[in-house]
């Protein structure tokens, strides 16, 4: 059976890929730490690391075992830190599930005032795409989540629409179209776009592609990224331009601006879940907090735009 101290030591070399750099920030010795980890993989039966090539990669094995790790060292940290307080006044954990740009632009907004209101809650925010927030709330390993769902999937899942959110074009700071007090969407129609995987979060990329097909254009996606700053980081290279929803332009990159769209279709879904079945009391408290914060708007079937 493995413990959660080679739970620990396993997370940290997968996060730095070295184990080196894993010793060092976990001040131990790195051939205590090496050995640590095969042992590890001899109790698992397969290897977690593929050492060849001289680089440190995860295995199929090693990328199953991360999140699976990770929630469990997190789950253990909750644990400790609510038994640690048990001669004090009664402590609930909120996990709540977002997307980036609701973690850098929505949750500083409503977190704060709500922890006030709530001085019993534990807050452990877990930065998540929209497929794994399902399955986490499914499996009541989160309590809320902030994602760009338009409709729940199934009666696992309950889901309550916040207020649709403008796009915006992150512009390079030297680009003809930085100076623009809003551009339509069809002036990006010549220009090369950088996106993110559709697999990561299927609902807000077909929104994208949808809106520029309106306005008689298909996107050109020349590059992918998988997170909001990498997508403003190539932006910023003069790689090429990028849609993002308005709670990205809370990050603050030199070299880019953020130029609004002139297109009331030009909005992306957002939206938080809950577990339809004994849902956690605190994860529905936060869940109208939300709410109240961002006022649900006119569906976009309503004006005449239904993603597919």
């Amino acid at each position: 059976m493995l413990e959660l101290r080679q739970l620990k030591y396993f997370l940290a070399v997968a996060e730095d890929l070295s184990v080196t750099a894993a010793a060092r920030r976990l001040r131990m010795a790195q051939p205590a730490l090496s050995q640590a980890v095969h042992k590890m993989e001899r109790q698992l039966g397969t290897p977690l690391f593929d050492r060849s090539g001289g680089r440190l990669r995860l295995t199929a094995a090693g990328r199953l075992l991360l999140p699976e790790a990770r929630a469990l060292v997190d789950r253990a940290r909750e644990i400790t830190e609510l038994t640690s307080r048990a001669g004090g006044p009664e402590r609930t954990v909120l996990r709540i599930g977002a997307i980036a740009s609701a973690v850098s632009g929505l949750l500083p907004d409503v977190l704060p005032a709500f922890l006030d209101d709530h001085p019993s809650v534990v807050p452990r925010v877990y930065e998540m795409g929209q497929r794994d927030q399902v399955e986490a709330v499914r499996a009541g390993d989160i309590d809320v989540g902030v994602c760009r769902m338009e409709r729940a999937e199934d009666g696992e899942v309950s889901l309550s629409r916040l207020g649709d959110e403008p796009l915006r074009c992150a512009v390079p700071i030297r680009h003809p179209l930085a100076t623009a007090e809003a551009v339509p969407l069809t002036a990006l129609a010549d220009e090369n776009l950088i996106g993110f995987p559709r697999a990561m979060a299927p609902v807000a990329y077909d929104t994208i592609v949808h809106a520029c097909m309106r306005a008689g254009f298909s996107p050109r996606f020349s590059q992918e990224a998988r997170n909001d700053q990498a997508i403003l980081g190539l932006v910023a290279c003069g790689v090429a331009l990028a849609l993002v929803p308005d709670m990205t332009t809370r990050i603050s990159v030199a070299g880019v601006v953020y130029v609004p769209i002139a297109d009331p279709h030009a909005v992306t879904f957002l939206s938080v879940i809950v577990r339809a079945a004994d849902p956690a009391e605190a994860g529905l408290r936060f869940r109208e907090a939300l709410a109240a914060a961002r006022p649900p708007a006119q569906p976009a079937s309503e004006r005449g735009f239904t993603p597919g």
